[in-house]
């Protein structure tokens, strides 16, 4: 059985009673909507022409919000609704980003997500859900789409049915027949000229509409313009971009120092010996940091718990989290062995310390883990393209090199563990991942997911030339990459310091844009 809708545009009038019907009948907030009605326009006056689309949460078959919730508060039912149990929500937001059409939000009364769950609790008595009740043009037809005698299967056998973006593989069931194709393709329209009545809409991203507009008159393939729309809020903010940033100094702080073990001379264990217990307690320190961010981003923190109690497997939410748990393990089995007398840098990596290669070996794959799963776990989010890049992963653990070689520059000097030769290899290594950092800026273009070319595009075009290109090429770029490598030059500590501390401005700035960008451009 799988529950779904046919949505007839050759009936539908714009007249909103989905949405007031649905807000009545489920309780929904101020502001939010589990339907909404987006209004287009094609065409210059006096032959202009005016488009509905009536737009929701898909049901999907292969729904990727329930991929993605940790807690498994997103499920599938039986009938093919994907509903939601605010008992389990934790508020983490990650199903906003999962669904490629907008269709979750949050409730701030409640703290937890919601979204159309088909009026389940009619459907269960025998009932129709209230928006098709009330359409006056019995506009919206539910149905069953697995039963060849429903009205929506013989619609979908009558008729030319279209849906919405069938290449993100998410399997929609709501089904549209002779909708305006700028009504469900979102990159063919844009809000640059203003809504009607002038409304205002506070998380709309001006900048990024009148460049996408810019980029469609570029296109010639639409003329089209959003007239009216609700307003979608991008979720992820600063504290996503300080919590990429903070894990990449923690992950990077224990790859610094195993970089620095192996590169040791021998009998150099107690010239570098500081970096051995000062850069892991920086790790547990930025570790730390990473999860107090994750934990306060959460619309109900108490149930963070919630995340290894009753997780769900195939999200990177929850294998993230065991990965970070078990780096935060080795960082402590690590100081732990040095004070037992464990020897230190040169030490284990030369084999006279075995137990100290062990954990270091074991260390730094955890490391690399914590700097790279989100790139994964971005992977999963459907619905912000410019996330799910290609090897996202790999440049994410290249960016923690950078990271950790940059707190080295600048920690060393302060705490005088350094020598030429331990200074020496950290910036030669920033050096090096500045360089990687760079290649995979020039790459990024040709990194779009399968299948969602044109999006990633319009969304990378927002960094590349767009509202963020300015601050990508002169804080990201200038300020992060090549001033820091010329000042790594001249064999001078305060130049090597101040490297790092550009290397991490420019570092913060790459991490804050990629967040902001893809939120930007609207998906629905």
């Amino acid at each position: 059985m799988q529950l779904g809708f046919v949505i007839d545009h050759s009936r539908c009038i714009g007249c909103h009673a989905c949405t007031v019907a649905c807000k009545s009948e489920n309780d929904v907030p101020l502001g939010n909507f589990r339907t909404w009605v987006k209004y287009t326009e094609e065409g210059n006056f006096p032959e202009v022409k005016r488009s509905f689309a009536v737009l929701r949460c898909n049901q999907c078959s292969s729904a990727p919000c329930v991929t993605i919730c940790p807690v498994k508060a997103l499920h599938k039912r039986d009938d093919g609704i994907v509903d939601i149990d605010p008992a389990a929500c934790i508020g983490c937001k990650a199903c906003m980003q999962g669904c490629p059409y907008d269709a979750l939000y949050i409730n701030e009364d409640k703290g937890t997500a919601e979204k159309c769950h088909f009026c389940a609790h009619r459907t269960e008595v025998g009932l129709a859900p209230a928006c098709a009740v009330v359409c006056p043009t019995e506009a919206i037809i539910p149905g069953d789409f697995h039963d060849p005698r429903s009205p929506v299967s013989r619609m979908r056998q009558d008729h030319d049915l279209t849906a919405r973006k069938t290449e993100a593989g998410t399997g929609p069931n709501v089904l549209y027949r002779e909708a305006a194709p700028a009504g469900l393709v979102p990159l063919d329209t844009n809000a640059a000229g203003g809504y009607l009545w002038s409304n205002p809409m506070p998380w709309l991203d001006m900048d990024a509409e009148r460049f996408n507009a810019l980029q469609q008159e570029a296109e010639q393939q639409s003329d089209a313009r959003t007239t009216y729309d609700v307003d979608h809020r991008p979720w992820w903010g600063w504290k996503v971009s300080a919590y990429l940033v903070t894990k990449a100094l923690s992950a990077g702080a224990f790859l610094m120092m195993a970089i620095l073990q192996f590169a040791a001379p021998a009998g150099a264990d107690r010239m570098v010996f500081g970096a051995s217990i000062l850069l892991p307690f920086a790790g547990l320190f930025f570790l730390a940091v990473t999860g107090a961010l994750l934990i306060a981003d959460l619309r109900k923190p108490a149930r963070f718990l919630y995340i290894l109690l009753r997780p769900n497997w195939s999200s990177w939410l929850v294998r993230g989290t065991l990965v970070i748990s078990g780096y935060g393990a080795v960082l402590l089995l690590w100081l732990l062995h040095l004070a037992g007398g464990g020897v230190g840098v040169g030490s284990a990596a030369t084999g006279r310390d075995p137990a100290g290669l062990a954990i270091l070996v074991t260390g730094s794959l955890f490391a690399a883990l914590t700097a790279g799963y989100t790139g994964w776990l971005f992977a999963q989010a459907k619905g912000r393209v410019l996330w799910m890049r290609r090897g996202l992963w790999l440049h994410l653990i290249v960016q923690a090199l950078i990271a950790g070689s940059a707190l080295t520059l600048i920690l060393g000097p302060l705490f005088l563990y350094t020598t030429r030769h331990s200074m020496g290899v950290t910036s030669a290594t920033l050096l090096v991942g500045l360089v990687l950092h760079a290649l995979f800026v020039v790459l990024e273009p040709k990194l779009s997911p399968k299948n969602r070319e044109r999006e990633y595009d319009r969304a990378s075009e927002l960094i590349l030339s767009g509202p963020y290109a300015r601050r990508h090429r002169w804080v990201g770029l200038f300020v992060g990459v090549v001033l820091p490598a010329l000042l790594l030059l001249p064999p001078f500590p305060l130049c090597w310091l101040l490297a790092g501390v550009l290397a991490l401005v420019g570092l913060y700035a790459e991490k804050d844009i990629l967040v902001r960008a893809g939120q930007a451009l609207a998906i629905s």
